[in-house]
């Protein structure tokens, strides 16, 4: 399974920075994170790890987003009772920088008045989510899941791109995870998120 936090957060990150009143920072993070947390709830039935109806269209709107909305409640409680860490290092910077954001944010109270920017920002980070998986996953522990229950299987991934080197050993991945082509490029999306994201935090300052 994709790591969830905080690349798929730092991806999108250029999104409400550049238009702070045209999106909803904490819900455009929780729904990024949501195809994930969807699927891997559905892991505890399935007894092992891998993407089903959380990375689906389908999945997104009917289980994604209002999941989201009750997981965008509860962080917005959940950072304004949080105490605040005393520290001066990057972990406390980062942890202080993120719940100060989110504590700022418009809270659940301001749902029915901003009801289609919450909404719409939960939409657009889970469906980044499904779009950065494709580019960086290959076909067997993943493909093309988005018009799943539908029998529509495009295949977008040329035979190199598939290519394993070899196996890695992954808790939940029955025979291992392959070391191909795609997992550099997932390798490199992960970085490039998780400094996208904690750059502010790196830098000491607060966006």
């Amino acid at each position: 399974m994709p790591l969830s936090y905080p690349s798929h957060q730092g991806l999108i990150a250029p999104l409400w920075r550049r238009w702070p009143n045209a999106f909803d920072m904490p819900a455009l993070c929780v729904g990024a994170t949501m195809p994930d947390v969807v699927d891997g709830l559905f892991a505890f039935y399935r007894g092992h790890l891998g993407q089903t109806w959380g990375h689906t269209l389908l999945g997104m709107v009917f289980l994604c987003i209002p999941l989201g909305v009750v997981v965008w409640v509860g962080l917005h409680y959940f950072s304004r009772n949080v105490p605040r860490s005393p520290g001066k290092r990057f972990l406390s910077r980062f942890w202080n920088w993120g719940n100060d954001a989110i504590a700022a944010s418009p809270g659940p109270e301001t749902l029915l008045q901003r009801w289609r920017i919450v909404l719409g920002s939960l939409t657009v980070g889970a469906f980044s989510h499904l779009f950065f998986d494709v580019i960086s996953h290959g076909r067997k522990h993943a493909g093309f899941q988005w018009f799943r229950p539908l029998e529509v299987q495009l295949d977008i991934y040329p035979e190199w791109w598939n290519h394993t080197w070899f196996l890695m050993p992954v808790p939940g991945y029955g025979d291992g995870y392959p070391f191909a082509p795609h997992f550099l490029v997932w390798c490199v999306l992960n970085v490039v998120g998780i400094v996208m994201l904690c750059w502010p935090a790196w830098r000491g300052t607060k966006e």
